[in-house]
């Protein structure tokens, strides 16, 4: 079984944008929504969705505006977290799932980030959690670095020149990822530039408001202290984003009742949520957890 896409269109201060998911399973299970990170797609969770829906398990795996198939923005101030939030409001009113206790969320940075604020929010919708490789706050010298990464632009002459440089820079940290799966991913991370030419999948405009938002408006810690459905922390053990004194102030913080922390030790920022372990990991937390 693979995945249906499908659309909707979102507000932005110019008008409107076309916000894209891929939609994997049974219509009738309760919606897993899978968020990327800052420069992914929908697409990263492709290895994950074909394995939890034999488990009848139903994943929405958005493009957030700006990524993959989604509209680019005009404005780019509107990539800020505020925005992000809206849209993916939006959509779950468009699925009838904007209720409380009523989807599940697998966030990967960036879209950890975006969970933690909904999660923390009154009568959210979101009834279980799993963060891959984020907390409340980044440190400064990881923000500093992705920042100067994503102000580059970087063109190839084929995709696989860009799966080559995928290798050498996620290939350092994201662990076990197989070369068919490389292949994959360079394939949905590639966009073909009016020359000819091939760059990444993103609208390099993100990094406009990354300078001076790079989390967002406010301090994700209230919105820690306030959630209260179970948690699933994934922690690459060399990870410069998700560091231990965060954890340790994570841990002590939440008071929602059900926090586990899956430590890979192989990996840093982030975990591909490819390999067997990880999908192993993500299953039986989803099979077990009481909610």
């Amino acid at each position: 079984m693979g995945f249906v896409e499908k659309h909707i269109f979102c507000n932005n201060s110019k008008g409107s944008h076309r916000l894209v998911y891929s939609d994997w399973g049974p219509e009738n299970a309760v919606p897993v929504i899978c968020v990327h990170g800052l420069t992914g797609n929908g697409h990263d969770f492709d290895i994950l969705a074909e394995e939890l829906i034999n488990d009848g398990r139903r994943l929405i795996c958005v493009d957030l505006p700006g990524r993959g198939r989604s509209d680019f923005l005009s404005e780019p101030l509107d990539y800020n977290y505020q925005l992000y939030c809206d849209d993916l409001t939006t959509l779950l009113d468009h699925l009838g799932v904007n209720k409380p206790n009523s989807i599940d969320w697998i966030g990967i940075s960036l879209g950890g980030l975006l969970g933690i604020r909904l999660a923390g929010m009154k009568d959210t919708p979101i009834r279980r959690m799993i963060l891959n490789d984020v907390g409340p706050i980044v440190p400064k010298a990881a923000l500093d670095f992705i920042h100067m990464v994503i102000s580059k632009q970087y063109t190839f002459d084929t995709i696989a020149a860009l799966e080559k440089r995928m290798r050498e820079t996620r290939g350092l940290t994201w662990g076990p990822v197989t070369d068919e799966q490389w292949k994959l991913m360079a394939e949905h991370n590639a966009r073909a530039l009016d020359d000819g030419s091939i760059t990444y999948s993103y609208d390099p405009n993100i990094a406009v408001i990354f300078g001076e938002e790079p989390t967002g408006e406010q301090d994700l810690w209230p919105a820690w202290d306030a959630i209260k459905c179970p948690v699933m922390v994934i922690h690459g053990k060399k990870s410069v984003v998700l560091t231990k004194p965060i954890i340790r102030e994570m841990q002590t913080r939440f008071t929602g009742g059900q926090l586990k922390l899956v430590h890979y030790k192989y990996c840093g920022h982030v975990p591909s949520l490819m390999a067997p372990q990880h999908i192993k990991d993500i299953r039986t937390w989803l099979d077990e957890t009481q909610i």
